[in-house]
């Protein structure tokens, strides 16, 4: 298809305040497809809607393409969320046109991994889910349930629906309807709504009885489908499945290669103009303590600066060599984003930190490393806990600004005082030389606060449980909101005494993660035993923001002294838990 993007754009600049325009390509069930995006200047109470009928004369003549209306803050706003389908819509390489003095990159390294890695992570999640709905349709379908057997198709369609939307909005809602959801898409892909829903008549109305199917069984009410319209559907919803998947994997792809492509330039830049190789300091740096505040207007020098070794690193810790190399890579990545003044190492687990086995067979699992760390940052942002994995090795990171680090230690802080004293520095910039006074830690008044924490915070835990000894829940969603208000009693008290640090914006099993820094006991503890503890444990956990949801199905008729079973024990191990922390602290205080 021939298209005179001159022309567009001197149409629409007459009409319109732009600020850049950009025509994509994408791949549609084997068919071409050219979209315009354009992105317009911010202007006071004037709705894109009304600009649609210009957009429309302006195209008349330009073929089958297709445009969509942004305003210039909502297009970053879904970069910085994101959105595949933006970042990749955003690219330089897309420009037809751009407004004076205007910067054409709008995204960065770091923006486009966050929208592979997330959209990525849904992609995983959905697939089984949608390959589950259609054996349900086939299984319903050969025992004659048609009603049922639409109804997992409309699940399974919906289900494929969201990673589209994932994809364009960074984000899903819980819109069940197929039509309002083909609608809303269809801004973007505009033969979205011809392919899936249909063009004639009988297409339409036989589509329609996906929606009817799934209000159908909500509303526990019968509705005829003949076994050839569920036949139709089916081959149908398997065609769309299949197309929906390809779209996705052409935006991922696509995106993927000019991440891949800036990741290799940055790799061949020459070795002077690199961020230095992130290498191992082998003890933390000596800190000179004083017990006293400096002087008014003398600075304390508290930190000596210690050069980076250049040793191989990790060259003297307990595991094989294989996972050496994953290390430094995960490192110089977690540098490379990041751009940190200090990273440091405060505990590390290796699975199977044996031999190659040479006369197993077949080979067996080699393992995989788990890395605790902070970073510190001059400024960091919206980002406080993340997890980042290269290889066998993964990553589990707690940022910290700099000002955070400086008025902790000034504090006599247990968290930052130890971090700083104990831990093992990997990498430290060298323009970053910390000259933070660092105040001894007031065990007495720590050890007050913590006792009187420990008491009530314990006794809150015991009459939680006794609430589920003496029977007085009855129902099963109180139980396991009551549940989940245990387990972050327990938590959030078992890290005060212990670590007395929680990174902020963590959920709970981020929370039970970050615990690892002690040990293991407590993610252990939420290993599933089996299917049932697995589905309890994922509800305990989950972030309800305040919501009210519906119980899976296996819990809906779970007999209530499983409830009852499982808040002793998440009580038992918080009170062991919080009992050994205080005794840690006396101990580690020397007051008797």
């Amino acid at each position: 298809m021939e298209i005179n993007s001159q022309l567009i754009i001197d149409r629409l600049s007459q009409r319109m305040d732009l600020d850049r325009v950009y025509l994509v390509k994408y791949q549609f069930l084997n068919q071409e497809h050219h979209h315009l995006l354009l992105a317009l200047k911010p202007v006071s109470g004037l709705s894109v809607k009304v600009l649609k009928p210009i957009v429309e004369l302006c195209l008349m003549d330009q073929g089958n393409i297709s445009y969509e209306i942004i305003l210039i803050g909502d297009l970053k706003n879904k970069i910085k969320i994101g959105s595949i389908y933006y970042t990749y819509a955003a690219l330089p390489k897309h420009i037809l046109f751009l407004a004076d003095g205007k910067n054409s990159k709008l995204q960065g390294h770091k923006e486009q991994r966050v929208a592979l890695e997330l959209t990525d992570e849904y992609h995983k999640k959905i697939m089984p889910l949608s390959a589950d709905f259609l054996k349900g349709a086939e299984a319903f379908a050969k025992a004659g349930n048609y009603l049922k057997a639409v109804f997992m198709l409309h699940q399974g369609l919906e289900n494929h629906l969201r990673l589209l939307q994932v994809m364009v909005e960074g984000k899903v809602n819980n819109v069940h309807r197929l039509n309002n959801r083909i609608r809303n898409l269809s801004e973007h892909f505009a033969t979205l709504n011809a392919h899936i829903i249909g063009e004639d008549e009988p297409t339409k109305e036989r589509f329609k009885l996906l929606d009817g199917a799934f209000d159908a069984v909500k509303q526990n009410k019968d509705l005829e489908i003949s076994a050839f319209d569920a036949s139709n559907l089916y081959d149908h919803s398997k065609l769309m499945l299949d197309a929906i998947e390809q779209l996705f994997h052409y935006f991922m792809e696509a995106l993927r290669s000019e991440y891949e492509q800036i990741t290799a330039a940055q790799i061949n830049i020459p070795q002077s103009a690199k961020e230095p190789t992130v290498t191992t300091v082998t003890k933390a740096p000596e800190i000179k303590k004083k017990a006293e505040t400096p002087p008014v207007g003398q600075k304390a020098v508290t930190t000596d600066q210690t050069a980076v070794s250049s040793a191989p690193i990790f060259q003297s810790f307990p595991w094989p060599e294989r996972y050496q190399s994953d290390i430094q890579q995960l490192l110089n990545k977690i540098h490379r984003e990041n751009q940190p003044e200090q990273i440091m190492l405060l505990n590390y687990y290796v699975s199977n930190a044996n031999g190659n086995g040479l006369f197993d067979y077949p080979p067996k699992d080699i393992g995989s490393a788990t890395l605790y760390l902070v970073v510190i940052k001059k400024r960091i942002g919206s980002t406080h806990f993340r997890k980042v994995s290269f290889g066998r090795v993964t990553a589990v990171i707690s940022f910290l600004n700099t000002n955070f680090i400086e008025t902790k230690l000034n504090k006599g802080s247990r968290f930052s005082n130890t971090i700083w004293n104990d831990s093992i520095v990997l990498f430290r910039d060298s323009n970053y030389k910390p000259c933070y006074f660092v105040r001894p830690i007031g065990w007495s008044d720590t050890l007050l606060k913590a006792s009187n924490c420990c008491e009530r915070n314990s006794k809150l835990i015991q009459d939680l449980v006794q609430l589920f000894i003496d029977e007085r829940i009855s129902s099963r969603l109180l139980a396991v909101s009551l549940l989940n208000q245990l387990l972050s009693i327990g938590l959030y008290s078992y890290l005060y005494l212990r670590i007395g640090h929680a990174p902020n914006n963590a959920n709970l099993e981020e929370l039970i993660d970050w615990t690892c820094i002690c040990d293991s006991r407590l993610k252990e503890f939420f290993v599933p035993k089996n299917n049932i503890d697995g589905v309890l444990n994922a509800e305990l956990i989950r972030q309800t923001k305040s919501r009210i949801y519906e119980l899976p199905p296996e819990l809906a008729q779970l007999d209530m002294s499983i409830f009852s079973a499982k808040a002793s024990d998440i009580g038992n191990i918080f009170l062991d838990l919080c009992q050994q922390s205080l005794e840690y602290m006396e101990a580690k205080s020397g007051i008797k």
